[in-house]
C-alpha cells in the first residue's frame, strides 16, 4: 500500500486514516461543526504518530460528499491544496460509497442502501450492491421525502446513514438491519489504496 492520506468530514463526524505501506492510524471524532477549528491538528497528530511528512505522501484521498456542504467544502479545499503542492495526485469518492464498504466489510452483508438527511424535505438515497466485498453496482440520487416513500427498496438491503432518522417510520419493517452510523476514512484509505494501484 502507498502512502495515503484520507479525509472526510462531510458528516458530523472527522475522521482522518494514514498508512504508510505497512500500517495505519486513525482518528475518528464526532465533532459537529468544529471541523475547520479541529482537523488541520487532527491531521498533523495522525502524521506525526505514524512519522510521516506530507512530502512523504503518494496519494491524498477525500471522501466528495453527498452531505454537509461545510465539511465537504474544507475537506476538498485541504486535498486540493495538498495534493497541488506536493505534486502527488488526489482520489475523490463518494461519501456514501465509503460508507457502503464499511457496512459491508463489518456485516457482510450483500446489499445497502445509505440515506444522508439533504434536508428542506429531500434526502440522498445511494444504493450499493456487493458480492462478498466487491462492489458490483451502485445508484447514487436525491429524492424528495414523498418520492422516496413510493420506490420499493428490497427486504435484504441493510439500510444505514442519518437521514435513517428522517423515514424511520417507513423503514420500521427494515429493523434491525437500520443502523446510523457516519462515514469513516479507514475505508476510504481502502478504496483509494486499490484505485491508486489500478492507476
Amino acid at each position: 500500500m502507498p502512502n495515503i492520506l484520507a479525509i472526510e468530514t462531510s458528516s458530523d463526524a472527522c475522521s482522518l486514516a494514514v498508512s504508510d505501506g505497512k500500517r495505519s492510524v486513525a482518528c475518528h471524532e464526532l465533532i459537529p461543526q468544529r471541523h475547520t477549528e479541529k482537523l488541520l491538528i487532527l491531521m498533523q497528530q495522525l502524521m506525526n504518530k505514524i512519522n510521516l511528512t506530507y512530502q512523504d505522501l503518494d496519494v491524498v484521498a477525500v471522501g466528495c460528499g453527498p452531505g454537509s456542504f461545510t465539511g465537504t467544502r474544507l475537506a476538498c479545499s485541504v486535498t486540493q491544496g495538498l495534493a497541488y503542492s506536493i505534486g502527488i495526485p488526489a482520489i475523490s469518492v463518494s461519501s456514501m460509497q465509503i460508507l457502503a464498504q464499511g457496512i459491508n466489510r463489518e456485516f457482510k452483508c450483500a446489499e445497502v442502501t445509505v440515506l444522508i438527511n439533504a434536508h428542506m424535505e429531500q434526502i440522498y438515497v445511494g444504493e450499493f450492491e456487493f458480492a462478498e466485498e466487491q462492489l458490483i453496482s451502485a445508484s447514487e440520487k436525491a429524492l424528495y421525502l414523498d418520492e422516496f416513500k413510493k420506490v420499493n427498496f428490497s427486504q435484504g438491503s441493510f439500510f444505514v446513514g442519518d437521514g435513517c432518522l428522517l423515514v424511520k417510520e417507513y423503514l420500521k419493517d427494515f429493523d434491525p438491519k437500520v443502523h446510523e452510523r457516519y462515514p469513516n476514512a479507514e475505508d476510504l484509505l481502502t478504496e483509494a489504496a486499490r484505485r491508486f494501484k489500478e492507476g
